[in-house]
């Protein structure tokens, strides 16, 4: 068996600046054209950037297209995360019916600052481990060792190559259970 068989749990090391969500985007529609049943959460970034700050950042349900505003609005000068955590929890439940619902593949746009503290979405990846749902997310430096720390190996590095996000997720979608039937979900 291959390391990325063995892995239902990867992540995409990107550097700041680089453009991740598109990323996420177009493995998504790869994989949703192949029948693959998505859940979870991609990040869209809209309005003028400043700088290094975008004016607003939304996450999608996949499943639903529902947009969840999780940006804080502190004025063009503000300096530090502008995550709003409260926002960001009202995401939460769909990337749990997502779980529940016994997706192919789950993914939670980033393991960041809030998960690298114990918050965030981090609930929800652990939910997802349990209940054998395959997750693919995103990590950049300074959370490299927050992320590591979290999964102690066994979480699948990838690099930021889109061919090979791609192949990680074929390799998933080929070793997913027998069963796709919620009920035999883990609780």
């Amino acid at each position: 068996m291959t390391q990325q068989l063995a892995s239902r749990l990867a992540a995409i090391h990107y550097e700041r600046g680089f453009d991740i969500d598109r990323v996420f985007i177009d493995v998504c529609a790869s994989a949703a054209a192949t029948g693959l049943r998505l859940g979870g959460l991609v990040q869209m970034t809209t309005g003028e950037r400043g700088g290094n700050c975008a004016a607003t950042v939304h996450v999608v349900d996949l499943r639903t297209q529902k947009a969840f505003d999780i940006w804080e609005n502190r004025g063009a000068c503000a300096r530090g995360c502008r995550l709003d955590e409260r926002s960001l929890a009202d995401a939460e439940p769909a990337i749990m019916r997502a779980i529940v619902d016994r997706v192919h593949l789950l993914i939670i746009n980033r393991f960041g600052r809030a998960e690298s503290l114990g918050r965030g979405l981090r609930a929800c990846f652990e939910a997802a481990i349990a209940a054998d749902v395959p997750v693919l997310t995103a990590v950049r430096a300074p959370y490299d060792q927050a992320w590591q720390n979290f999964h102690g190996g066994f979480g699948l590095s990838l690099p930021c190559d889109e061919d090979q996000v791609a192949g990680w997720v074929t390799d998933v979608a080929a070793s997913k259970p027998t069963s796709d039937c919620p009920h035999n979900a883990s609780a």
